[in-house]
């Protein structure tokens, strides 16, 4: 792995890690923490809080689709400040990946790679987990589906005794995520960088954009919201029962969904925080409550809720800084900074 490694432009935001791969970048701490909270880029608060518990073995950051590198750099600035000693493993998430989904695999094979070297034991793992190991910090559907093609990467390189747990204890913090899909939302999210480019770009995604919306829709929703609708046609059906139904459809962001809630992830995870704003554009809140929800029914115990309002995508850190990053260090630690015994 180390041969395919190269350092990253040190004029670029991301300049202080190494690259593995065009999805994949990995921050490894000086081993003096006093030492690498002094180099942190940007105007960052240092942790006065005195930790219960101990830092992360490795803090997880998958990214929005189409993140900025100065944009991931600020909250990459802030995790550096909180846990000084933690490497960091970014995971990134691009437009050609929900194009062609073989090319997100091939590009975090060496973020599987990463997580073996730091827990190589996490396959084997029998039994509840402890207090975790791992903070996973992941953005919108595109860090949220990068999560579970990682656990996919992982499951295929198991041996033959592994047991469900394909990740460590570990810690979530799900940052306007999961939504579902939306027509004008997804339109939105695929054609938001282009819309500051000139405007023969602009001429040539959006009618590409638009057809890839129309054939999601029609091949993954439109089935289902017409059987419900005939379903209500019929005497004796209740909203429970279509709610069933309802979740019977496939494509790639239903399963990101259901893979998040999975038996899988209830084996490894100790305790998960949905931080979502109501004014956000592309993720309703409401998919995100229901989310969570549905965590809490199938088995998950430690469910946090943090609902933003004036929060837009990906932005909520703009509304309140200090509250968004206390809530990250109290996922980590436990609810209300105290660890869970």
């Amino acid at each position: 792995m180390a041969s395919n490694t190269a350092l990253t432009q040190d004029a670029s935001p991301l300049g202080f890690m190494t690259k593995l791969s065009p999805a994949v970048y990995l921050f490894r701490p000086s081993p003096a923490p006093a030492s690498a909270a002094s180099s942190t880029p940007g105007p960052v608060k240092a942790d006065t809080h005195r930790r219960r518990t101990p830092a992360p073995k490795l803090i997880l950051v998958a990214s929005w689709m189409g993140a900025r590198d100065p944009h991931i750099a600020k909250y990459l600035a802030q995790h550096r400040a909180l846990f000084p000693s933690s490497p960091i493993l970014l995971v990134r998430s691009e437009q050609r990946h929900w194009f062609r989904q073989q090319s997100r695999l091939d590009e975090l094979v060496p973020a599987a790679e990463v997580f073996r070297s730091f827990f190589p034991d996490a396959t084997l793992g029998a039994g509840e987990p402890g207090e975790p190991e791992l903070l996973i910090h992941a953005f919108s559907n595109g860090g949220a589906t990068s999560l579970i093609t990682l656990r996919r990467l992982l499951a295929a390189g198991a041996t033959k005794t592994a047991e469900e747990r394909l990740l460590p204890p570990y810690a979530l913090v799900l940052d306007s995520a999961p939504g579902t899909f939306r027509y004008w939302p997804s339109y939105q999210a695929f054609t938001v960088g282009v819309a500051r480019g000139p405007l023969w770009r602009w001429l040539l995604v959006a009618p590409f954009v638009h057809m890839l919306c129309a054939w999601y829709w029609a091949r993954f929703v439109g089935p289902v919201r017409l059987m419900l609708a005939l379903r209500r046609l019929l005497p004796g059906r209740t909203s429970k029962g279509e709610q069933r139904w309802d979740q019977q459809q496939s494509g790639p962001v239903r399963e990101m969904r259901k893979g998040l809630n999975d038996a899988t992830m209830r084996a490894a995870e100790v305790r998960r925080t949905y931080l979502y704003g109501v004014d956000d554009a592309l993720v309703d809140w409401r998919d995100v409550e229901a989310h969570a929800e549905e965590a809490e029914r199938v088995g998950f115990v430690r469910v946090r809720r943090e609902k933003v309002v004036g929060g837009e995508h990906v932005a909520l850190v703009r509304v309140d800084a200090e509250r968004y990053w206390r809530v990250v260090r109290e996922t980590w630690e436990g609810e209300d900074g105290r660890a869970s015994e």
